[in-house]
């Protein structure tokens, strides 16, 4: 036996209402079509589900039964139009970001907090890439929807939009500054061509970083390449050599590390990347999103 769920809907509302004429009224449907309505539903299930009580309606004592089953496939179907309807509006779901580790700062940070605003059913997960080549990889491979990477060009199978800017710092060791070497507050990009250098994995801030440096003119002697994020503060409090990090990386408290400006200053765009065509409502809800930082940038 195969019953409409709109049938089953109209029931409920005749149990409700009492009458035929209230729960028509609130059916948007006329008397007559509501009592051929459920004419039919009690002619599909062979059961009497309501008897006449005066002028209203009262459920039958297996009307009663059927009726309770009847209120919990509707709330279930409220529930699954709700969900369907959240999900379409790009308001429930689940997003997957993969973001080197020099780029899940404050933009990132921005661009989440933007996205779940007002969704409580959207989910973002971060997917933490080694570099900033491994995450648009993931985003070709489908691991992820989308790509958070310094803003280099945009390979020709993608997209991407402009989301803000990450600030970069030039830490050395405070044990140089004791020692009577020549550093001041401020220096030329040239200048980091006079002492050790700990470089970074390739692709991430450190090493784009490096690439402009070197544009610049200066010529960096790194003693340590290919150093994970996480220990290039350390590398640099123990003395081994200056780095250049996200200023959201630096670790301020460590009295063996200081930050030193240079002349001009260091910073770099990020890239939400994504794969072009149709996107999926949620990945659509994050990239207006972004697009809005961009504005705003």
């Amino acid at each position: 036996m195969e019953i409409s769920s709109r049938l089953v809907r109209q029931c409920v509302a005749i149990a409700d209402f009492g009458t035929i004429s209230a729960a028509a009224e609130q059916l948007g449907l006329t008397p007559s079509t509501l009592s051929r309505a459920l004419a039919r539903f009690e002619e599909q299930t062979q059961l009497t589900v309501f008897r006449r009580s005066g002028s209203r309606l009262e459920p039958t004592e297996v009307g009663r039964d059927l009726l309770r089953a009847a209120r919990r496939v509707v709330l279930d179907l409220d529930l699954v139009a709700s969900v369907a309807a959240d999900a379409a509006g790009g308001r429930a779901g689940t997003i997957t970001i993969a973001a080197p580790p020099g780029a899940a700062g404050s933009p990132l940070a921005a661009l989440v907090a933007a996205a779940v605003r007002g969704r409580p059913q959207l989910k973002v997960d971060i997917e933490r890439a080694q570099s900033s080549t491994e995450a648009i990889e993931s985003l070709r491979n489908g691991h992820c929807q989308l790509a958070l990477v310094p803003r280099l060009a945009t390979p020709p199978d993608l997209a991407g939009v402009h989301i803000g800017r990450h600030e970069l710092a030039l830490i050395i060791p405070s044990a140089w500054v004791r020692k009577g070497l020549n550093i001041t507050d401020d220096h030329e990009l040239r200048w980091l061509g006079e002492f050790p250098y700990v470089e970074g994995r390739p692709g991430t801030s450190s090493t784009h970083a490096m690439a402009r440096l070197r544009r610049a003119g200066a010529r960096p002697r790194a003693v340590v390449t290919n150093a994970p994020l996480a220990s290039l503060n350390g590398l640099v409090a123990a003395g081994v050599g200056a780095a250049i990090i996200t200023k959201t990386s630096v670790l301020q408290s460590d009295s063996r590390i200081r930050v030193v400006d240079l002349r001009p200053s260091l910073n770099y765009p990020l890239t939400l990347m994504h794969r072009p065509g149709e996107q999926s409502p949620v990945t659509r809800v994050v990239l207006d999103q972004a697009a809005e930082l961009d504005t705003s940038a």
